[in-house]
């Protein structure tokens, strides 16, 4: 993995008016980057902000305030319609619903190639076909499926489609929208080992957003933890899970549950409550270890480090 910064997010905020005096902040001024062949997973309870900021990164809504660079430009700066067309080719999504997220009046051959005409990376209808064959072989599917509708796909098989569109116009970075989450459990595990694969093949860079822990950590180099529209936690994978330190992170690890009966009658759940957090000042994000970073006041500070240094 390089050190390479692929995507920077500076202070995004993106607020939604939901009537004349009410606004909701489902993104509060979040600060991370992503590098080069890395994947970062972003979890957290429905509701958290997680989905807004992928879709806010790849322009589907206009940032209220804040930055995102990508290959050190200013994504919400690009007007004309060639810099925004250079973006989307260089930046995909995968979505969470396999269902939703397919045109039913399409054929397999028809959405995968829809990229591939926009971007004028076809010259005509056999090479198309030939692209579009190949794409189904890369995930798994069969080149005879290019012609079925999505009604007659399962959800795994719809969204092994959605990757292949995604793959269609060669993208350097991936933001993968709960993509496992609408899946059997069976098919969790298969979805996530092809895209590790296809990373590994491509080059690709990944944003894992998701509420489950357990497969974030399996599928992640980095973990960054939302609550209530803020960054509470981002460390490597490893270390989220040996030494979580904000009450919250420690508080979604409690309830992972483990194939083990003996753990597992003796497991205890943390429950979070934001009310037991200092408010003598704001919290800032501040680095408690090297690139383990956690939102706390001067106090907290202080008591996360002792607390460390206890264990």
């Amino acid at each position: 993995m390089s050190q390479e910064k692929l995507l920077e997010v500076k202070n995004l905020k993106q607020y939604f008016k939901t009537g004349r005096h009410s606004i909701v902040k489902a993104v509060d001024g979040i600060t991370f980057d992503i590098k080069k062949g890395e994947t970062f997973g972003l979890v957290g309870e429905s509701g958290c902000g997680k989905s807004t900021t992928g879709r806010t990164i790849i322009r589907l809504y206009d940032a209220t305030d804040g930055e995102v660079l990508f290959n050190g430009e200013d994504v919400h700066n690009k007007k004309s319609k060639t810099d925004l067309k250079k973006f989307n080719r260089k930046m995909q999504m995968i979505f969470q619903d396999p269902y939703a997220s397919l045109n039913p009046r399409m054929t397999v051959k028809e959405i995968i190639s829809e990229g591939l005409d926009i971007h004028g990376l076809v010259k005509d209808d056999k090479e198309r076909t030939a692209r579009v064959r190949e794409l189904l072989e890369t995930v798994g599917l069969n080149k005879e499926h290019a012609n079925r509708y999505p009604h007659e796909f399962s959800g795994g098989q719809r969204q092994r489609i959605g990757i292949a569109r995604a793959l269609a116009v060669e993208p350097e970075f991936i933001i993968a929208d709960e993509p496992i989450s609408a899946l059997d459990v069976s098919i969790q595990a298969q979805v996530v080992n092809l895209m590790k694969e296809l990373q590994k093949e491509h080059g690709l860079t990944y944003l894992f957003i998701a509420h489950d822990l357990s497969m974030v950590k399996y599928i992640s180099d980095r973990i960054g933890v939302m609550y209530f529209g803020k960054m509470v936690e981002l460390a490597g994978s490893d270390e989220l899970y040996k030494n979580p330190i904000h009450p919250y992170t420690k508080s979604l690890l409690s309830a992972i549950p483990l194939p083990d009966p003996d753990y597992e009658r003796s497991r205890k759940r943390i429950a979070y409550d934001p009310a037991t957090h200092d408010t003598s000042e704001e919290p800032e994000f501040r680095e408690i270890r090297p690139d383990h970073w956690v939102l706390c006041t001067t106090k907290e500070f202080e008591q996360y480090k002792a607390d460390l240094e206890n264990k």
